[in-house]
């Protein structure tokens, strides 16, 4: 394993320079007696109250270094807060002075070192960083780091800082694991390199790769003819549904269909006109579609599914059969003779059978059944029916890519068979003697516009019982062998574009490359299949690469074409040898020229996941790492690539975010490969893109109107989630709620993990929508929306949206709206058998307002845990709680703020009763003597006396985050600024954003000063 280095860079902390001797006069003079006074008796010794001791400071330069501490002390006086009510208190001159003071302190530091990018520390990715960047990197969601250790917050409460993400022993070596998991998912492609989102080490993880992207490749294609129908019709009356200047290709865009297709579908319907047979009827029923009346975009679905049904049910009834071959001393079942039968209805999808035609009234084909095999007359006992009877049946058989746009049948050429007609004719099928030549004619040009199947998906052992052979996806039928056989000509041909063609031949290369299939397929076939087992010499079976060989594989051909003179024999048995032999033999060729575009693509991942141009010496160390891996560990090209990845993952460039700081004094702007990180992370949390890359390399992306358009571009991406979530989710305090259990599930039986869930994702998407729709921050208190699925609807009363998730805009008639009555908030904030004002309180003031309140007391008394259980309401119990003077001073500042949500229970749920049977009661007197009821009273006391708080807060908080540290006092300047240009600015998100991007602290960083030189 190569040798991995972490580098951990120590960063100097700046001295403060001499504070203006006025202010030192003055802390002297004012300040320190002060303290002497009022303020040290409680505030020192081995047990200070509020864990706040005051007696070290004894100096400005003290007060200044700790300058957060005396934030709070400056909020205490101006609240008048401390010292308390019953202690000595100071005159309102005496208090106003070190008010005066502290404010003068903060305005010198702030003006003095106003714009300072601040200590920025090298740091690891924290562990939400890391799952996205593995994401981005790999194009899977693997969150390899699901095993590691929580990360710990810093003190603005956020865990992507240096301040708290340090690298461990017992943490390196999860790194390792998490990076060895990683590699093993790596996909070994013809023209480069892709991950699976399962590992990739033994043969059936690769077949299931390679056969889910091929399947998953179709089920992506639109097959539903009633889709190219309606497309077609909405084409036609486009003006009429305000879309004169549409074109066909617009048309095919906008209902997500395939354009290739629709233009045949446009040109068989509307452009030609067919005398006779299916496609005259067709156009009948077409031409009978009604015109729209207004916009109504849907007026002819019915319509066209009914065009749909026909199609598909004659399209049954005419369907080519192909018979196996038989052929003495060889069995029909064998691996060549199943492939010819697979290639016959491979390649007459788009073709039809004559015999099915009734001439005349004869009801010929039918008739010719009745002398056919017993199974085959058994397949004809099923009445298809009805078309609608038909799709149906197609539905429930389980397949993919029936023309209906229902499900395929297991074998879609062989059922629901051609139907038999019971009574009398087939209107549909009948043709004048006379005109017979030009009604098959007809019927060709309808079976070439409408395959009998656009794909085969899944197909039973040799064509038999087919409801005992679900899941054999891709199959070609063997029996007792996993064969794959390819039948999509029609989906091929008709349906895809040049660059859909190119992916789906791409993936089934795959499925030879990576998982060898049909080299593992002829092997069975030789060991156990193919009767030459009997044949071989006794002793231990060839090797693999010695079954493989060509010489190996003529002389089985050789063996099957000494056993018959058939021609439609020998001439399946030269195929099917003649492609194996082709198969592999190109394998071999293309895993040699693979080799050096594997260790090229090696190389742009590691540019990517370093997130800079790779340097000459990184590339010869990558380069050098793997050969020698070859020579001198002996480990095979895909075990060398897989380790040498895990070298790339475990560099610092990749799993560090190092930002190395300037031997020269003063600031610096951040160089545009960090500028890009930097901006990534906090917008995505997650490793630039191309784009940004690109700016980075093209040294623009400094400039602010580069800078300004690449964030608002972030800010539209679906990645922009990794800001709502890890942002929002520290903030608001509800990262880790998916982890929540303190609910009593046995009383809460509701309360389940679909439920919770939800309850979590519900913020994430509010904050999504206010950063992409680009909304005020001031939605977040008085939003009248939320966004619900069907688990929270249903908690919150509301009527079934259905699948997925809705926004709900009348979400006040429920109580919601906003982030305030959210139930992962008022979950969270509650024991599990009760409500907790005091929790839900303490959570308002201090994550959404910003309100800085010490810590409990060490002995608290604890109210009853079991609500069900109380004698009087909680409320009643509160108030005797706040009756203790050690306790009276905090809880004012945030009970009342909890008590409004007594008409939520325990976990969210709406009620007018507690667990007890007492009446809820939400009214509330404020601090400062205002009064409310309820989620509305509350609103209206913030927006009256607290919304600035809240812009004051959620700035600092974005800012914090956005720098990746906690504030200092040289911050404050860009605060009040940003706060302004967001007032000013309508309150909007992005307005906030891009003042934080374009903030000095965020574009620059400092480099190593002297002592003298601060």
């Amino acid at each position: 394993m190569r040798r991995i280095v972490l580098v951990v860079l120590l960063l100097p902390v700046p001295a403060l320079a001499a504070p203006p001797a006025d202010l030192d006069r003055r802390f002297g003079e004012v300040v320190k007696p002060f303290l002497a006074s009022y303020c040290v008796e409680c505030h020192s010794g081995a047990k200070p109250k509020a864990q706040v001791d005051l007696a070290p400071y004894d100096s400005l330069a003290a007060v200044v270094q700790d300058h957060p501490r005396w934030a709070v002390v400056l909020e205490k006086l101006a609240a008048r807060e401390m010292p308390p009510e019953k202690a000595k208190q100071p005159t309102a001159e005496a208090r106003q002075a070190v008010i005066a003071w502290i404010e003068a302190v903060r305005r010198a530091e702030a003006d003095r070192h106003a714009g300072d990018p601040g200590v920025v520390l090298a740091r690891r990715l924290s562990n939400s960083e890391y799952n996205y960047t593995i994401r981005d990197l790999t194009g899977v969601d693997l969150r390899p780091a699901r095993e590691f250790p929580v990360d710990p917050a810093n003190p603005a409460g956020f865990d992507n800082s240096g301040e708290s993400l340090s690298m461990s022993p017992s943490l390196m070596k999860k790194y390792l694991d998490a990076a060895r998991e990683v590699a093993n998912h790596l996909v070994f492609r013809p023209s480069g390199l892709a991950f699976a989102p399962h590992p990739m080490l033994v043969d059936t993880d690769r077949d299931r790769y390679c056969v889910n992207q091929i399947v998953d490749f179709y089920h992506r294609q639109d097959t539903d003819y009633a889709d190219y129908f309606q497309a077609a019709w909405r084409f036609r009356n486009r003006a009429a549904l305000g879309k004169a200047r549409a074109t066909l290709a617009t048309i095919a865009a906008d209902n997500k269909v395939s354009f290739r297709y629709l233009t045949t579908i446009w040109h068989t319907l509307a452009e030609s006109k067919e005398p006779v047979g299916p496609l005259a009827k067709l156009q009948a029923m077409w031409r009978k579609l009604p015109a729209p009346r207004g916009r109504q975009p849907d007026a002819a679905r019915q319509g066209c599914e009914q065009m749909r049904d026909f199609v598909v049910a004659l399209r049954k009834k005419i369907e080519p059969r192909f018979e196996g071959i038989s052929a003495a001393g060889l069995s029909g079942t064998s691996q060549p003779f199943l492939m010819w039968k697979n290639r016959q209805y491979a390649s007459h999808r788009m073709s039809y059978d004559p015999a099915a035609l009734q001439i005349d009234g004869e009801v010929k084909a039918v008739m010719a059944k009745a002398d056919a095999p017993a199974r085959d007359r058994d397949e004809l006992a099923t009445d298809a029916g009805s078309a609608g009877e038909l799709a149906r049946r197609s539905s429930v058989a389980g397949g993919v890519g029936n023309p209906s746009g229902g499900l395929e049948t297991i074998d879609g050429e062989e059922a629901p068979a051609r139907p038999p007609r019971r009574d009398g004719p087939d209107a549909d099928l009948r043709v004048p003697s006379a005109e017979r030549a030009r009604y098959e004619a007809a019927f060709a040009r309808f079976a070439a516009v409408f395959p009998d199947t656009f794909y085969v998906s899944e197909r039973g052992r040799n064509y038999l019982d087919k409801s005992k052979d679900r899941g054999r996806l891709l199959s070609a039928g063997f029996h007792n062998l996993m064969g794959y056989f390819r039948d999509d000509q029609p989906l091929y041909q008709l349906v895809l574009d040049d660059k859909g063609q190119k992916e789906l031949d791409a993936l089934w290369q795959d499925l030879d490359f990576v998982a060898e299939a049909t080299s593992r397929t002829f092997v069975q076939f030789y060991l156990n299949g193919s009767g030459e087992a009997r044949e071989r010499a006794k002793g231990a079976a060839p090797a693999d690469h010695e079954i493989t060989a060509e010489g190996t594989i003529r002389k089985l051909e050789k063996s099957y074409l000494g056993k018959t003179k058939d021609p439609i024999a020998v001439k399946a048995i030269e195929e099917h040898f003649d492609s194996v032999n082709t198969t592999i033999r190109w394998v071999e060729k293309a895993r040699m020229e693979a080799e050096p575009k594997h260790l090229d693509a090696l190389m742009q991942l590691a540019t990517r996941a370093y997130r800079r141009a790779l340097t000459d010496a990184d590339r010869s160390d990558l380069l050098g790492y793997y050969r020698s891996l070859r020579d001198k560990g002996g480990l095979s090209h895909e075990d060398a690539l897989r380790d040498t990845l895990v070298s790339v993952l475990m560099s610092p460039d990749f799993c560090y975010r190092i930002d190395l700081v300037s031997g020269e004094a003063g600031v610096h702007p951040l160089s545009d490969d960090a500028l890009a990180s930097r901006l990534s992370y906090f917008l995505w949390s997650s490793m630039p893109d191309d784009e940004l890359l690109a700016h980075a390399r093209a040294g623009d992306l400094h400039r602010p109107e580069v800078l300004a358009a690449q964030t608002r571009r972030m800010l539209a991406d679906d990645r922009v989630r990794g800001l709502a979530t890890e942002f929002a989710g520290n903030w608001l305090d509800f990262r880790r709620f998916e982890e929540h259990n303190a609910v009593d599930r046995e009383r809460f039986k509701t309360f389940d993990n679909e439920l919770r869930q939800a309850m979590f994702e519900e913020p994430i998407r509010f904050t999504l929508d206010v950063i992409q729709a680009n909304r005020s921050v001031l939605d977040f208190l008085y939003g009248k929306h939320t966004f619900v699925n069907r688990s929270l609807a249903k908690h919150y009363g509301m009527a079934d949206p259905g699948a997925g998730w809705v926004r709900v805009d009348d979400a006040g008639r429920y109580g919601r709206g906003g982030l305030l009555p959210m139930a992962v908030f008022l979950t969270k904030n509650a024991p599990g058998l009760r409500t907790s004002p005091v929790k839900r309180g303490y959570w308002v003031v201090k994550s959404v307002l910003g309100e800085r309140i010490p810590p409990p007391p060490a002995v608290v008394p604890e109210l009853p845990r079991d609500e069900a259980k109380l004698d009087l309401p909680l409320r009643q119990l509160l108030a005797r709680h706040r009756e203790d003077p050690a306790c009276s001073g905090c809880h004012a500042r945030f009970d009342a703020l909890g008590l409004v949500f007594e008409a939520y229970g325990p976990v969210g749920e709406r009620r007018t009763v507690d667990l007890a049977g007492h009446p809820v009661d939400a009214q509330a007197q404020f601090p400062g003597g205002a009064t409310g009821t309820g989620l509305e009273g509350l609103r209206a006391y913030i927006r009256q006396h607290r919304q600035d708080d809240f812009v004051d807060n959620l700035t600092r908080k974005l800012l914090a985050y956005g720098l990746g540290r906690s504030l200092t006092l040289s911050d404050e300047g860009t605060v009040r600024d940003l706060r302004t240009k967001l007032t000013r600015g309508g309150y909007h998100f992005e307005t906030l954003v891009e003042g934080v991007v374009a903030s000095p602290q965020f574009r620059n960083k400092r480099g190593r000063e002297t002592v003298a030189e601060r």
